[in-house]
């Protein structure tokens, strides 16, 4: 699989109450605007929303915020992020036109495409790895996560 442009962003696994196997990580949710980032491997920087079907190509609206995230990011790779303000939801739409309501806040929870090679295969942790060791400045963050241990308990505790 090769890096040519935004994807279908991955969708969060349905819980119906079955028990949970394996090893689970929980992190706060982010009630933004789905953003993925691609850096290509020529340094071109873009920015998309999550509705692929709808064009949502944001790259000129957000381009301001390439210089902030350019030489943290190695080429060939695509982030998966939430837009989000410092107004909360409501801000965004000033972030997306500029007009200094709100700034941006870009929460970053995964890592599809790394230095050219397809990840979205390795296990969360592993992505989670990889992300923890870029050093981003803001306004991107790495959203953290915690162990699942405890399903009740981890639904009730504020993160």
């Amino acid at each position: 699989m090769k890096l040519e442009g935004p994807i279908f962003l991955m969708q969060p696994v349905p819980y119906f109450g079955e028990e949970i196997k394996g090893e689970w990580i929980y992190e706060s949710k982010i009630d933004g605007w789905r953003l993925q980032i691609i850096k290509y491997s020529d340094g071109k920087i873009e920015f998309w929303g999550r509705r692929l079907e709808k064009n949502p190509n944001w790259t000129k609206e957000l381009s301001y915020l390439s210089p902030f995230i350019q030489p943290f990011l190695p080429k060939g790779t695509l982030l998966d992020c939430e837009l989000y303000s410092t107004e909360g939801r409501r801000g965004i739409p000033s972030v997306i036109k500029r007009t200094k309501r709100a700034e941006p806040l870009i929460y970053i929870f995964d890592v599809v495409f790394f230095e050219n090679e397809f990840v979205g295969d390795l296990k969360l942790k592993e992505r989670k790895k990889i992300l923890e060791n870029l050093k981003l400045k803001e306004p991107f963050f790495i959203l953290k996560f915690k162990e699942l241990n405890d399903l009740k308990k981890s639904f009730k505790e504020r993160y």
